[in-house]
């Protein structure tokens, strides 16, 4: 029994140690948010605010460092959220559940294709990848589109 006892001691002892050893192996300076005025963005980015955003009121500006890549973060009252790179071009605008984004947003090639397979479904969540575009609907249907706006699949 005592041995048992020993081996059970031992093995949380030994998840403790890793379990610190990997939340102290994550470096700090990789992690990095510091709130901004709204004109520290990037130009792209003041643009794209006030063609889409105008009517809207700024909560937060914050600029991050993401595992190395800058980006700014802009927060508004209504819910939404726009993400923008280095050079300021968005790579994400994000509605509230239920609430869709703004239809200029959407590439024209995405926006033809909901229009002809998904209409009057809004789209609540859109994000550049690598690979093209992620689509989620306001109804919760995600889709995947390439860099040229070419519908790839529904992903699950």
């Amino acid at each position: 029994m005592r041995k048992k006892i020993r081996i059970v001691v031992l093995l949380f002892a030994c998840m403790m140690v890793t379990g610190t050893m990997a939340a102290c192996s994550n470096n700090d300076n990789d992690d990095i948010e510091t709130v901004i005025s709204q004109d520290q963005l990037p130009e792209a980015a003041k643009t794209f605010i006030s063609e889409y955003y105008s009517s809207e009121t700024i909560r937060s500006v914050k600029r991050e460092m993401d595992s190395g890549v800058l980006l700014y973060e802009v927060d508004f009252t209504n819910g939404h959220e726009v993400t923008f790179n280095s050079k300021g071009e968005w790579v994400e605008v994000d509605a509230p559940d239920g609430q869709s984004i703004h239809d200029g947003i959407i590439p024209a090639e995405i926006q033809t294709y909901l229009e002809a397979n998904y209409q009057g479904y809004g789209v609540n969540d859109i994000t550049k990848t690598g690979a093209g575009y992620e689509v989620e609907l306001v109804s919760g249907v995600d889709l995947l589109f390439d860099a040229q706006g070419d519908f790839i699949r529904v992903d699950k």
